[in-house]
């Protein structure tokens, strides 16, 4: 394989540095200065290491052989490469020196590397500053080797102003005066070996609470001064998953402390910082009057996901950003088991199957995917593979391998992978390695095509007669979202689950070929479902008997949840591909007419919205949109508005989910219910917290300019981020052209916060007037998203692209790529040839089922 030019050398490598930094909040400036011990394996007279956006940079080194430290002659910096050289002019032995650096740099506002964050004390804006070094942004706040393999130790102070608070990753050792008076300089312990991404600093007023977990780890959770009680359910939830994983893994938790800060200016969700968890207000707090379920549920979510990081990723580290999923793979699979750990009654891996596996399955029919491990070499390509497939796929993959080795294996197989390369870094074949000694089983054989090539099959099932005796006949072939071929033929190796009306425990063959003949005889009437639990990754097209009996058997209550959900999901997919008719598929559909079950009903929301959308400019949409109504109204009316005593976590989602359908499709009694709670709410201050969301929407979708300003007032009057994002989601619904120009323009006010600029367009973009207004403001505006947004880690610019993608018109594909042609921006290349294809893929599905609908809503 040929070397990556972005890639340092391995001549010089770090061993231990000591970073000193002074923030100075007045002027978002920063000072920093740091001694690295590095080891030279080679002579050299120039050391090259990674530098981004840092000022003054001065350099010297000290070998055993100098008797005084030795500048650099010079310094020249490569802004593609993101690098900085140090020539020192003479030759340096091999051996160990001590490297030491001066430099400069902002505290930006972009959210990556050292930046300035914002909060309110009494009313009053303050300042302080916070890091986000995931993927390739530490070389913003330090001169270093900014790779996940060239790891060290390192140790760090903060001078930072007497009032402040500062924290990083291990815990404070020592505190002194600064030579500025009222600033204090804070020394914090030597770390484990570690890379450079995870290290994190914060400085800020911090208020805090504090706990042990079941091992006697203190773990404390930091806020915003007065937010510290709304931190309390995640710090019980750390509490519960740091010695759960500890006890899962058999390795205990190697740091000291865990301390969770909630930032109120973050890019991210979270960001796994060994020993130090940033986090966005509203991936952590909670507020026990005004938060709802689905918030608080999202809270343990990302905790959970963050600290199975501090084995998955920390402990042990993919060797490059090719094998990212070995990261986020492993936490978006492993987060699950501890929430439903915790919360049983939450049917966590039934959301799961509706969030992360169809999420893979709809990311994964795409040409313009992308294998699990995924070939990357420069920051843009690095940034644009956190998606889907490295989190969602990555733990589809494990969930594959759980369920094929049984757990006890799993487990210990995982125990030996991360104690073989602990505090090192390792590949996805060391990995497969450490599951085949365990488990003795070909794992690398069967799952290298799941992450090695993109995609996945689509099952074709078809009943074969012979002399009076049936058997089924399996073939596969690659599913693309558009229907089209696969130019390159992939293939899969497949356990194929199976189960039937008369015999329920599924039984398992392997398909090694395009066809295969499975070993299975039905009667007359008997219906079969592949694919059992969703414990494969692919999707299945029945025969049109096969497919009549299976929904026979899911209106009949026979199939279990998760298996209903995968047989509606297929459904739509492959209407949306052209293996059957969208009208087959709502045939499909009306089996579902009794499903009482949550994540069942967000997919079908979601097809729902899906068809919606196609169809928002035919004649036939107000009939597809009596008969959407139709179908939320009796879940609508069986939930009701008001909490029942027996209600648990999941029925409280599923009335929030109804009650907003069955008013966003046109119920005038749920919509004038809404109105008149909100009326009520804007007097009293009263509104269930469950409720809001669905509320709000329906205000806004049926409201004007008194409802935009009641909620304005609304937004403008909490403090709790969650209540402010709840507003900015909902405000995007409204229907009049004025209203939306003013919610877009206030979107880059600084009323909104950056991270939140995102979340308006989107939630315009849920009907067709809010997205061609929301793409005209993007295209006005796209320096400035460019500005805001390039360039950070977690893809902000690349996902506000993907709103391109709800268009439906060759008129609207030919504007998006005349747009993008003329302006484009490295490192959103991908996100465009993304969007543009689900474009397409709008444009071939209603063109080709146009008249299919328009007969099925004539009806």
């Amino acid at each position: 394989m040929a070397k990556n030019p972005y890639r340092l050398s391995t001549d010089v490598e770090p061993l231990h540095y000591h970073i000193s930094l002074t923030p100075d909040l007045a002027k978002f400036t920063f000072s920093g200065k740091e001694t690295i011990i590095v080891r030279l394996n080679k002579a050299a007279s120039k050391i090259t290491l990674h530098c981004l956006d840092l000022k003054n940079l001065k350099a010297a080194i000290r070998t055993p052989k100098l008797a005084a430290a030795f500048p650099a002659l010079r310094i020249t910096f490569n802004k593609k490469m993101e690098t900085a050289t140090l020539d020192f002019g003479q030759i340096l032995k091999a051996g160990r020196a001590e490297l030491t650096l001066e430099w400069e740099g902002e505290l930006n506002d972009k959210m990556h590397g050292f930046y300035r964050t914002s909060y309110l004390v009494n009313g009053e804006k303050r300042w302080g500053a916070a890091t986000q070094f995931e993927a390739t942004d530490a070389r913003r706040a330090f001169p270093c080797w900014d790779e996940p393999a060239t790891k060290a130790t390192f140790s760090a102070s903060l001078t930072v102003p007497d009032h402040m608070t500062a924290l990083s990753n291990m815990p404070a050792e020592g505190e002194t005066k600064a030579a500025t008076p009222g600033w204090k300089t804070i020394q914090f312990q030597n770390t484990p070996i570690m890379s450079t991404y995870l290290l994190a600093f914060v400085v800020a007023e911090l208020d805090s609470l504090e706990s042990k977990d079941a091992h006697g780890i203190p773990v404390r959770v930091w806020t915003s001064p007065g937010k510290k009680e709304q931190a309390r359910f995640a710090l019980e939830q750390a509490c519960h998953t740091l010695a759960y994983f500890a006890d899962w893994f058999g390795i205990h938790y190697c740091f000291p402390k865990l301390d969770m800060v909630a930032l109120p200016d973050f890019a991210a969700g979270a960001m796994e910082n060994w020993g130090l968890i940033t986090y966005r207000e509203t991936a952590m707090l909670v507020d026990e009057k005004n938060s709802s379920e689905a918030a608080r549920q999202r809270v343990a979510h990302v905790v959970d996901h963050e600290l199975a990081h501090q084995w998955f990723g920390n402990y042990t580290t993919m060797e490059w950003w090719t094998d990212l999923w070995l990261n986020e793979g492993f936490a978006s699979y492993m987060g699950p088991k501890a929430t439903d750990h915790r919360f049983p009654a939450w049917q966590t891996w039934t959301q799961y199957i509706a969030d992360d596996y169809l999420a893979a399955l709809h990311e994964d029919s795409l040409k313009n995917t992308h294998p699990v491990e995924v070939p990357v070499k420069n920051p843009h390509e690095i940034r644009e593979v956190f998606d889907a497939i490295s989190y969602s796929k990555g733990s589809v993959v494990n969930r594959m391998v759980d369920h094929y080795l049984g757990e006890k294996h799993f487990r210990n197989g995982l125990n030996r992978y991360l104690t073989k390369f602990a505090f090192g870094n390792a590949t996805t074949d060391d990995l497969w390695g450490s599951l085949e000694k365990e488990s003795g089983k070909p794992i690398k054989a069967m799952m290298a095509r799941y992450t090695r090539q993109p995609g996945y099959p689509v099952l074709l099932v078809e009943e074969k007669k012979s002399n009076g005796k049936s058997s089924l006949l399996v073939e596969q072939k690659r599913f693309l979202i558009d229907g089209s071929l696969d130019a390159q033929k992939l293939q899969w190796q497949i356990p194929v689950g199976h189960f039937t009306s008369r015999r329920k425990e599924p039984v398992y063959e392997f398909m090694k070929s395009r066809t295969h003949r499975l070993n299975v005889s039905l009667e007359d009437g008997e219906w079969l479902k592949l694919n059992p639990s969703q414990s494969g990754f692919y999707r299945v097209a029945y025969s049109p008997v096969l497919s009549e009996r299976l929904a026979v058997a899911i209106r009949n209550g026979e199939l279990p949840i998760v298996d209903r959900l995968g047989a509606l999901d297929d459904a739509f997919a492959l209407a949306r591909a052209g293996y059957i008719k969208t009208s087959t598929a709502l045939g499909i559909l009306d089996a579902y007419h009794q499903e009482t079950d949550y994540s069942v009903w967000t997919a079908i929301a979601g097809n729902f919205s899906s068809l919606d959308n196609l169809l928002s400019r035919e004649r036939c949409l107000a009939k597809f949109r009596l008969h959407a109504r139709d179908f939320f109204r009796t879940i609508a009316a069986q939930k009701g508005w008001e909490k029942k005593p027996s209600d648990g976590h999941v029925d409280v989602l599923l009335r929030g989910l109804a009650l907003r359908n069955a008013g966003g499709y046109g119920d005038t009694q749920t919509i004038n219910e809404a109105k008149s709670r909100f009326e009520h709410f804007c007097r009293t201050g009263v509104l269930e917290p469950n409720l809001r969301q669905a509320v709000y929407i329906l205000i806004a979708e049926n409201g004007g300019e008194s409802e935009w300003d009641a909620l304005l007032k609304i937004y403008r009057s909490t403090d709790l981020h969650e209540e402010k994002v709840r507003v900015l989601r909902a405000t995007g619904s409204f229907q009049q052209r004025e209203i939306l120009t003013r919610l877009l323009d206030f979107s880059l006010s600084d009323q909104v916060r950056p991270q939140d600029t995102p979340i308006v367009l989107a939630g315009a973009s849920t009907h067709p007037l809010g997205r061609e207004l929301a793409w005209k403001f993007l295209k006005k505006n796209w320096k400035t998203f460019v500005e805001r947004y390039h360039g950070g880690g977690i893809g902000l610019l690349s996902r506000t692209i993907g709103l391109t993608g709800g268009f439906n018109s060759a008129k609207d594909l030919a504007d998006v790529q005349t747009f993008f042609r003329s302006h484009p921006v490295q490192g959103t290349e991908r996100a465009i040839k993304k969007s543009t294809e689900y474009l397409r893929s709008n444009i071939r599905w209603l063109d080709r089922d146009r008249n299919d609908l328009k007969f099925f809503f004539s009806k």
